[in-house]
């Protein structure tokens, strides 16, 4: 009897032994994060830089990538678990099948800050939007950038019919292209805005306190679903990199010049972003983000809030 007491106590102990080794694999994962070389990702290259990721028990991997649109194709086949966007480009994906989430803004623009740009060439005497009506404005179509430059226009009192713009997608190619006179206008992201002002460009507007020119964090729905613990822990990592940032703004210069693309010599004097506490984004920013989508085209239905959105830091 004794002997089977013994036997029954030994299997009890390697049942829950093994269960506690799958639990504990469930989180032993390397987290793949797909970043650009911009300023709203310094918050998690700085987590990273500073071993925050580390001193809440994870392992993040950074990937580089040059282009957002690469970086969503990523995200979209699985090649990274997760990645910082813009608040449009999510609701899109979603809209095209990609299952994802979410779950955090990281990054917006306030009354004494801005994201984007509208700015005129050197070569031009445009001096405010109304400039503008029916001059070409190089952007990126069906984005934050066109979204940004239409409201700006429209809010300036332009009509619909008035505002025209120039597909440009590379970032980089399009500020060249404003500097050197081949487009008279464009839509800037900072830091490369205040760099062609520099050069000559005159800011005509700006996106300051525009609740859409949002930066998030995204993840896929099957990576969060099984790793939700690690999701929580990158999150806390993140928030706490927005704390430091906050106290110690000079102690992130290092993340952001080695990380951000800045021109040379705004390395040393361009002021190092702060950063918002994390929180999810409005119903309603989302809901007008999406409606705008379907007007352009470039999304066929309203996707309900829940399925966009997930406070996974909330469970």
């Amino acid at each position: 009897m004794k002997q089977r007491i013994a036997v029954l106590f030994l299997i009890a102990m390697i049942l829950v032994f093994t269960m506690g080794c799958g639990q504990q694999q469930t989180e032993q994962v390397t987290l793949r994060f797909g970043v650009l070389p911009v300023l709203q990702a310094l918050d998690v290259f700085y987590a990273q830089d500073s071993a925050l990721f580390q001193n809440v028990g994870i392992t993040v991997e950074l990937i580089p990538f040059a282009t957002a649109t690469e970086k969503d194709l990523a995200l979209s086949t699985g090649q990274i678990d997760g990645c910082f966007a813009d608040l449009f480009t999510p609701i899109v994906l979603a809209g095209n099948g990609v299952e994802l989430d979410i779950v955090a803004v990281n990054y917006d623009t306030r009354e004494d800050r801005h994201m984007f740009a509208v700015l005129g060439g050197p070569q031009t005497s445009y001096e405010t939007l109304n400039d503008l009506a029916d001059v070409p404005v190089a952007i990126s179509s069906n984005s934050v950038i066109h979204h940004v430059t239409e409201t700006l226009m429209l809010d300036a009192g332009l009509a619909g019919e008035e505002i025209t713009s120039l597909e440009a997608k590379n970032i980089g190619l399009r500020m060249q292209m404003l500097m050197s006179g081949q487009v008279e206008a464009a839509t800037l992201p900072e830091p490369l805005a205040s760099a062609a002002v520099a050069g000559g460009a005159t800011l005509l507007a700006d996106d300051r306190g525009l609740e859409a020119s949002k930066t998030v964090l995204v993840f896929r729905d099957d990576f969060l679903e099984q790793y939700s613990v690690t999701v929580r822990k990158f999150l806390a990592a993140v928030e706490e990199a927005h704390k430091q940032i906050a106290e110690d703004a000079e102690s992130a210069r290092t993340s952001m010049t080695t990380h951000v693309r800045l021109p040379e010599p705004m390395k040393a004097t361009y002021p190092v972003p702060e950063f918002p506490s994390l929180h999810v984004p409005d119903a309603a920013v989302v809901g007008d983000v999406s409606a705008w989508l379907i007007d352009k085209g470039a999304l066929s239905e309203m996707l309900p809030y829940a399925d966009l959105v997930n406070d996974v830091r909330a469970k």
